[in-house]
């Protein structure tokens, strides 16, 4: 495939996946994002073998496209991994973790005090 429809494959596809990222769609994301790495992978390929054909060297106008494309790659990738944290978070704070001694929801008991069910405030201090 030739180096400029290999990166157009490349372009087309990010959009497409910063319109599913967008739109929430974690089936279109998961789709876009396969076929994009799959793309990502046949630009490097091309862009090998036009660097290793003895051609003359990439024209600056595609340069400048592949550059705008990584800068967007590493935009999108920041972008998720900022979105993971907050989606971990937002489960931290809805589901109880492994261990009970640091969860929110325990089991109820507390420590053990002779009058199990009596709360402190009606016990008398004497």
């Amino acid at each position: 495939m030739p180096l400029e429809d290999s990166l157009t494959a490349v372009e087309q596809l990010l959009e497409k996946v910063s319109a599913a990222l967008l739109a929430a769609d974690p089936l279109a994301v998961q789709a876009h994002s396969t076929a994009l790495r799959e793309a990502a992978g046949a630009l490097a390929q091309s862009v090998e073998h036009a660097s290793g054909r003895g051609q003359p060297a990439i024209p600056q106008p595609l340069k400048n496209r592949i550059d705008a494309v990584a800068t967007q790659l590493a935009v999108q990738r920041e972008g998720i991994a900022r979105l993971a944290v907050v989606t971990d978070r937002q489960v931290a704070g809805l589901v109880p973790q492994a261990d009970p001694a640091s969860t929110t929801y325990g089991n109820g008991l507390g420590p053990r005090t002779t009058q199990p069910g009596v709360a402190r405030i009606y016990r008398s201090a004497g």
